[in-house]
């Protein structure tokens, strides 16, 4: 803004940039994943999750610290309660989801021919203010189907439904036809955050964050617990 300010008034700007990047050989790194077995169709599979990677210059709470916490709370929260979903729910912490997404290429490698038996694709990276809703990338039926469960999320302001969905680590899932849901927030400082030094844990609204937890636990439970299956808008697509 001031750089903008002073061209508009035609003073001559210059500005000194000095860059401490590096590239470093690659290291070995994992994803993390767990789960709740479904009690009728374990076979088949929600997941659900984040990055575990940050932005080296903060702490990576809002990118993607918050999603990761959020949906293993999801899933602690099941399993408090002692519901059991038809399907299997399964949380995933992907790496590398900064420079080169490889956590996401690596999970879809590791799920191999099984490809057809995840349900869907549930991915958080986008910060953990208050929830609005998801985005789906599904056929008109199943984006009926999902603006129902959006009336279950009405209660803490994330019942919105929208066309599209998905997010870098669960890309290479929804490439080969799973239906893929990102979900959103007001996303009113996210960037101001975003991959910056202010992207600290303080900036978590703790009662926003359970929001999250509660959008994530229902969207997820209600998909692996209905009778059927989301659909695409088109033919699925499963690449060996």
């Amino acid at each position: 803004m001031m750089i903008a300010r002073l061209t508009a008034e035609g003073t001559a700007v210059k500005v000194r940039l000095e860059m401490g990047a590096r590239m470093l050989p690659d290291a070995d790194s994992a994803n993390v994943i767990g789960e709740i077995p479904g009690k009728e169709l374990p076979e088949e599979v929600v997941v659900l999750g984040g990055h575990l990677d940050s932005w080296d210059v903060g702490q990576g709470a809002q990118d993607d610290g918050a999603a990761v916490i959020a949906s293993l709370q999801a899933l602690a929260l099941m399993k408090k309660l002692g519901i059991e979903p038809r399907r299997t729910i399964r949380v995933a912490f992907w790496v590398n989801e900064e420079n080169g997404a490889r956590g996401g290429v690596a999970y879809r490698e590791w799920v191999g021919d099984q490809i057809a038996n995840h349900v869907a694709a549930i991915e958080m990276d986008g910060g953990a203010e208050a929830p609005i809703g998801f985005g789906a990338g599904v056929d008109p039926a199943s984006m009926d189907l999902l603006r129902q469960v959006g009336r279950l999320l009405d209660r803490v302001g994330a019942g919105q439904i929208l066309q599209g969905g998905g997010g870098a680590d669960i890309a290479p899932l929804i490439r080969d036809g799973v239906p893929g849901l990102s979900e959103f927030t007001t996303g009113v400082n996210y960037f101001n955050w975003h991959h910056t030094e202010a992207d600290t844990l303080d900036k978590v609204n703790p009662e926003e964050f359970r929001k999250n937890v509660a959008a994530l636990a229902v969207m997820s439970y209600v998909l692996a617990d209905m009778p059927g299956r989301l659909t695409l808008a088109g033919p699925r697509r499963t690449v060996q």
